[in-house]
């Protein structure tokens, strides 16, 4: 079973199941979004604040009316940009969350356009919106082409003037990492409701900053496989790539709050102008 965890992963290949899609682990993730008290798959509500404070200031509804969230979750962000003035449209892949987003914005009376899809699949338009945002570091999990690809379709659908706000981890956030696997049984937690064997690994990719967390759940009858990518950025190339997708005009934060960015930073937040 262990050979399981041992073979080679090509790198940013797609796992036979998606943690998104995985009829426990999708509301699990959803729960997870949603618990706003520490940062895991939403940071803390403390965290969210401070930087709707900072982008709010930064990029004003007056100025920036037209707002459009990828990988919008449960709506957390997209809420609070439309209760600040802001015309937004959200999208992301899971369909439990953009279900709770309609569901939660029908209930506020937020008139929030909601769309379930693949932002990187999804046409999003021509010269359609005033500021793009890419919250909690998303970019890490795509290869080198899709992230670019992310990039040229974000300057396409941005009017000229039009901002584009995202953030990533700095490899500071991986300094003590170190590759191992394990295996436990589990049942009736995050990862499972039935009991399982649960193998796990992660590793670097020599030569690259990309890590693997790789999973398999072994049932007596099925096997379930999730890997989950991250790539960590320095400065200079994510620049670089941003200026071959056209943004010519940028500034660089310690994080999405606008705190200055320092050597020590864990993550980098980027504010770039079509």
């Amino acid at each position: 079973m262990m050979e399981l965890i041992k073979k080679d992963v090509t790198l940013f290949s797609q796992s036979k199941d998606s943690i998104w899609l995985d009829a426990h682990l999708a509301p699990q993730m959803l729960a997870a979004h949603l618990d706003t008290e520490f940062d895991g798959a939403t940071r803390n509500a403390e965290y969210i604040d401070q930087s709707m404070e900072w982008l709010t200031q930064k990029c004003p509804a007056q100025s920036y009316p037209k707002l459009l969230d990828l990988g919008c979750g449960p709506g957390i962000y997209a809420e609070k940009f439309y209760e600040a003035g802001y015309q937004v449209k959200g999208i992301d892949f899971s369909e439990l969350s953009i279900a709770h987003a309609k569901k939660s914005a029908q209930e506020k009376g937020f008139i929030i356009d909601y769309q379930c899809g693949d932002y990187l699949q999804e046409n999003l338009g021509k010269e359609q919106y005033d500021i793009i945002v890419l919250i909690y570091c998303d970019l890490g999990v795509f290869s080198t082409e899709d992230r670019n690809r992310v990039f040229e379709k974000v300057y396409g659908a941005l009017k000229k003037g039009g901002r584009f706000i995202f953030d990533v981890f700095t490899p500071k956030k991986y300094a003590k990492f170190e590759a191992g696997d394990t295996w436990q049984l589990e049942v009736d937690n995050f990862w499972t409701k039935e009991a399982c064997l649960h193998l796990s690994a992660q590793k670097n990719y020599p030569g690259t900053n990309t890590y693997l967390d790789q999973h398999y759940l072994l049932y007596p009858d099925k096997i379930k496989e999730f890997f989950i990518w991250e790539t960590v950025f320095n400065k200079e190339e994510v620049l670089a790539e941003l200026q071959a997708a056209g943004f010519t005009t940028s500034e660089v934060f310690g994080d999405i709050r606008g705190t200055a960015y320092t050597s020590e930073s864990e993550t980098l937040c980027f504010v770039v102008e079509k």
